[in-house]
């Protein structure tokens, strides 16, 4: 398995921002071969930080999710110059350690 973390700053509206990842970048995740995970974080006291993680079954797919996430700010920024998300940091790697609960 594989992990992106992008890390997200200047999002002015966290709840609209879903919104509008469940209407198009999440579909073109979860297209991309070895989905496993998607998950969007408030990490800042107003949702100006925020992070993703996203979780694939080849490090192919999980190069993918970042250029599908970045070509997604562009479309965006482009109809709304005044107002983030600007990607502020990307990371990748293999995931070497995982827990699940058991029975959910």
């Amino acid at each position: 398995m594989y992990a992106s973390l992008r890390e997200y700053q200047g999002i002015e509206d966290p709840e609209d921002l879903q919104r509008l990842l469940r209407e198009g970048l999440l579909a073109e995740m979860e297209a991309l071969p070895g989905f496993i995970a998607y998950y969007f974080v408030d990490v800042g006291a107003a949702g100006d930080r925020m992070i993703s993680l996203t979780v694939f079954e080849s490090i192919d797919s999980c190069q993918q999710s970042n250029r599908l996430a970045a070509a997604w700010v562009d479309r965006w920024i482009l109809d709304n110059p005044s107002k983030g998300p600007l990607i502020s940091r990307v990371d990748e790697g293999p995931v070497i350690s995982m827990a699940r609960a058991v029975g959910r």
